[in-house]
């Protein structure tokens, strides 16, 4: 079974406006506290929706490595134009690339497909549209 890794990425400020517009600047997050408290919130979730009990909950809580990462990176400041142009550029990049699908209107069997290359591993993997949409809408990507 192919392993699935996941992706969160959160844009948060440094801080926030009070008063008279004045901004007080936030403390620095600590990727490590980060990381944890996101693992239990992860697992709790998977508890409550029915995903796991408690005994694979427990069992979790006590793995050496929690499987989960968290990355804080550098603050971009107001005036670094460049860093902000990244930023914006990241904000807005499309979660899949449009060179790497491939319509197919009534293939062999008379359905229609959508013909999708990995980017890393270049190996192609088939849809119907249905099931496009469904891992489109989910960002459930296999290849």
């Amino acid at each position: 079974m192919k392993q699935k890794h996941r992706n969160l990425h959160i844009i948060a400020t440094d801080g926030c406006f009070y008063n008279n517009s004045e901004f007080m600047v936030g403390i620095e997050p600590n990727a490590k506290d980060l990381e944890a408290s996101f693992a239990m919130e992860v697992i709790n979730m998977l508890e409550r929706e029915g995903k796991i009990n408690g005994a694979i909950k427990n069992n979790m809580a006590n793995w050496q490595h929690s499987g989960f990462n968290v990355y804080c990176g550098q603050s971009v400041k107001p005036w670094d134009k460049e860093g902000l142009e990244r930023l914006a550029q990241y904000i807005v990049r499309a979660p899949i690339s449009q060179e790497r699908i491939t319509y197919v209107s009534n293939s062999m069997d008379g359905i229609n497909r959508i013909i999708y290359k990995g980017k890393t591993s270049n190996m192609y993997e088939p849809f119907t549209a249905l099931d496009w949409l469904a891992r489109l809408v989910s960002h459930f990507y296999h290849v």
